[in-house]
């Protein structure tokens, strides 16, 4: 811990046993802003050992029994749970580092932080990423980063001044000429994949689920291509699992994979794909839609203004509540652009190369 330069605390409870976007965007945040010699930046993380400025704080995880337990004596829900144990054991740290800033994204804890701020006069400024989104007004924080000029624009028409917000993106690790190399070698990555290299391989990546990322949806419209289409679903396990996992079962015989693997493994298939498929009506962002992107991919997404702002010119717009809609879709894809182009519009605008200075200049407006 520097004496000369103040301290900022970048938080994700989920951080060691979730993968979601919130996840993977805290730690490539936290790797890329360490080295800034503006602040010394802390990661704060509900599991996983330890080590230089990364902190794991003692939570009860939102998926354990005895989260479920709590959450029936309390009357809230599992993930509260997590949040408000996650918040009890940053006390330690908080005390001992001083953070002049907080950096977080999930808003529950951000408002208990911002609770526990009045009750024991704390100095830290708190700055959120919103992703979800929220929308305004904007009480329990010092500034919103909003991702996409459309937040931005909400924020103000329901009064939140211009300069309490930031327009910035998510950034993104894209190496150019790593992912160029990754897809000259697609063939032999599928090999190591134990995917068949002769197939059409469709890309889904998401919390495996029904409510949200619609994978029902995408097994369904998948299920009406011919058998030389073959799904892979890669994500966060839920209660709507299995279910999900029965019906690719019935419907993909022998030609579907769900699994859930680490973020690394999640960009081999990436590389190893030709489409990438988000079933989901609306997204705050869509990180995965960059990564596919990045990648390559011809993104197939739900037409809703948030996905046109990500992708742009780039994006397979389809009506992903219409009965047949993607299955056309991918069926009559004709290539526009190549995928270098598409590679090198992710790096352009979502890198971190492009994107760092940036968050540090967000970060130090709010550093006293």
């Amino acid at each position: 811990m520097s004496k000369s330069k103040p301290n900022v605390f970048i938080i994700c409870t989920g951080v060691g046993h979730i993968n979601r976007g919130y996840e993977t965007f805290t730690i490539e945040c936290f790797n890329e802003l360490r080295s800034s010699p503006d602040f010394d930046l802390y990661l704060l993380k509900g599991a996983g050992p330890s080590a230089d400025r990364e902190l794991t704080i003692p939570c009860v995880e939102r998926n354990s029994a005895a989260a479920a337990r709590l959450a029936k004596a309390t009357g809230h829900e599992k993930y509260w749970v997590e949040q408000f144990t996650f918040l009890i054991g940053m006390l330690p740290a908080l005390i001992k580092y001083r953070p002049a800033v907080i950096y977080y994204s999930d808003f529950v804890l951000g408002t208990f932080l911002f609770h526990l701020r009045r009750f024991l006069k704390f100095k830290y400024k708190l700055l959120f990423s919103n992703g979800s989104p929220n929308g305004p007004p904007y009480k329990t924080e010092d500034h919103v980063q909003q991702l996409l000029a459309i937040y931005e624009q909400e924020g103000i028409k329901g009064g939140t001044p211009p300069e309490k917000q930031t327009l910035l993106p998510y950034g993104f690790a894209i190496g150019l000429d790593e992912h160029l190399e990754a897809i000259s070698k697609k063939q032999d990555i599928r090999k190591a994949l134990g995917l068949d290299p002769e197939k059409k391989i469709i890309l889904s990546v998401g919390a495996i689920n029904k409510h949200h990322k619609r994978m029902d949806y995408v097994v369904n419209e998948v299920a009406k291509l011919p058998d030389d289409y073959f799904l892979v679903i890669l994500g966060q396990y839920e209660q709507q699992t299995q279910e999900i996992k029965d019906i690719a079962a019935d419907k993909l015989k022998g030609r579907h994979l769900i699994a859930n693997v680490p973020p690394d493994a999640v960009k081999k298939y990436y590389a190893a794909s030709d489409y990438f498929v988000l079933g989901s009506l609306v997204e705050g962002f869509g990180r995965v839609i960059i990564e596919a992107q990045s990648y390559g991919l011809p993104c197939f997404v739900n037409d809703y203004v948030n996905a046109r702002e990500v992708l742009g010119k780039y994006g397979e717009y389809v009506n992903m509540e219409a009965d047949g809609a993607l299955a056309s879709a991918l069926l009559s894809y004709k290539q526009q652009y190549s995928q270098q182009d598409r590679i090198e519009a992710s790096y352009n605008l979502y890198s971190w190369d492009k994107l760092k200075q940036g968050y540090i200049d967000m970060i130090k407006k709010l550093i006293v």
